[in-house]
């Protein structure tokens, strides 16, 4: 009968000591990722069913993050001019835009960037969308978008000769925003909203409410720890006769 011997190689022990702790706390951050974005996507939810709120009372909020899809209420009116197109949206494997318009309300006083939703372009940018945009006085309901992340920005050249609409890369450049500012020669409120589903004066409105999905976490999590058992494995058949020793015990039972 063969016994079981332990050949430990000091490279690769030392090779494992270090990595396999990586993979398996890897794995567990994904894991705790995959928690935070189901408690948030309930937390959004929960929110997106309260009243809307006027915008008077949303521009007077200082704390940003709490207004992530905040429901508000708008009455005014679009500006018939100024439509920033956001490149790079895909809508099932199709290229398109997001379409965003500055409407001021009334009740507030204020101007507001509201995402109208997407339309299909042309990827190779040869001709931009021509939305319409409505003129009469409209009573919209919209939510707060509050951006993860930095924005990108404005290249200096985009600033010059510029002509509507506009194609941007991300909405939230504070470039564009002062761009926007002085072609309105008032302030913008800094966030985006986005216009609700049902209303009208839209186009197509399914943005996710996540960037990641959980289960995307959790096949991230899948992956590390997969890595890490194989890791462990090798390690195990590197470092023994344990292969042997199974085949021994195989061949004894035959």
């Amino acid at each position: 009968m063969t016994r079981l011997r332990l050949d430990i190689e000091w490279r690769l022990t030392l090779f494992t000591l270090v990595l396999l702790p990586l993979l398996v706390s890897l794995g567990f951050w994904q894991l705790e990722r995959a928690g935070e974005k189901v408690a948030l996507a309930a937390a959004q939810t929960a929110r997106m069913t309260q009243p809307p709120a006027p915008m008077g009372d949303v521009v007077a909020e200082e704390r940003r993050a709490t207004l992530a899809y905040v429901p508000v209420a708008l009455e005014g009116h679009f500006h018939p001019r100024l439509t920033i197109l956001k490149d790079n949206q895909l809508r099932e494997g199709r290229y398109g835009v997001d379409v965003l318009t500055p409407f001021f309300d009334r009740g507030a006083g204020q101007w507001v960037l509201l995402n109208r939703g997407w339309v299909p372009a042309d990827p190779a940018r040869r001709s931009l969308p021509a939305p319409d945009t409505p003129e009469a006085q409209l009573r919209l309901q919209a939510s707060v978008y509050v951006p993860p992340g930095e924005p990108y920005t404005l290249a200096p050249e985009q600033l010059e000769n510029i002509s509507w609409p506009l194609l941007v890369q991300d909405a939230a450049d504070p470039a564009l925003r002062r761009v926007l500012e002085r072609e309105l020669d008032a302030a913008l409120f800094p966030l985006e909203l986005r216009l609700a589903p049902d209303e009208p004066a839209g186009f197509r409105r399914d943005w996710p409410l996540l960037n990641s999905s959980p289960a995307k976490h959790r096949g991230y999590a899948v992956q590390w720890f997969t890595m890490a058992a194989a890791l462990a494995v090798l390690f195990v058949l590197r470092s023994s006769n344990l292969v042997a020793v199974l085949r021994g015990q195989r061949e004894e039972a035959q």
